[in-house]
């Protein structure tokens, strides 16, 4: 098992490239966050609620989600897994395709085919071990938190490059990155919630 560190990434594959963080909630602020800080430019997509203010607030230019998946050059979905499918379906997936790369920091939507990508886009996985207020923290400390990376499809032939320079934009690869697949992720985090529901 192979663990990705500093020197094993760079953030020069997504420099010049759009990055819409879509949902600015527990996952959604610090990526943003985090990932502007590491000099990404990052646009949010939100609803308009508190969160759309909160994202411009902080300085993002933040627009509906359909025209800030329209403008990226990677959508990263960071919804509620149960509204993931559909929003997917109303809202993004007319603007996924060649060229195009869907991230996403859980295998669900797409290991249980809520989400069906086209296969002329990259999609891949960038995963924080870490709640999304640690994830900022250990990021302002000058560390960061593990993460995993995998890759489901990879057309550019630089998909595995991508998930890289975002995780080190984010930090991770300071404490430490594994490359695994969406389905030990996914499958791995949902046995990890049964034992926790069990041991209530």
């Amino acid at each position: 098992m192979k663990i990705f560190h500093e020197n094993d990434a760079s953030t020069e594959p997504l420099k010049g490239k759009t990055i819409a963080i879509i949902g600015y909630g527990n996952q959604g602020r610090p990526q943003a966050l985090c990932l502007r800080d590491s000099g990404l430019n990052v646009i949010v997509g939100s609803i308009k609620d508190a969160s759309f203010g909160k994202a411009v607030a902080d300085g993002f230019e933040a627009m509906p989600i359909a025209e800030a998946a329209e403008r990226a050059d990677l959508i990263q979905i960071l919804l509620p897994d149960e509204i993931q499918g559909d929003v997917y379906a109303k809202e993004i997936a007319k603007h996924v395709g060649k060229g195009k790369i869907l991230c996403c920091s859980h295998g669900f939507s797409i290991v249980f085919k809520r989400i069906v990508p086209p296969k002329d886009a990259d999609v891949i996985m960038v995963a924080p071990k870490s709640p999304g207020s640690e994830e900022r923290k250990e990021y302002e400390r000058g560390f960061g938190v593990p993460g995993l990376i995998a890759v489901y499809q990879n057309p550019s032939g630089k998909a595995k490059q991508y998930a890289l320079a975002y995780a080190k934009a984010m930090g991770y690869t300071r404490a430490g990155v594994i490359e695994c697949t969406f389905q030990q992720e996914t499958y791995s985090d949902l046995s990890a919630s049964r034992r926790c529901c069990a041991a209530e």
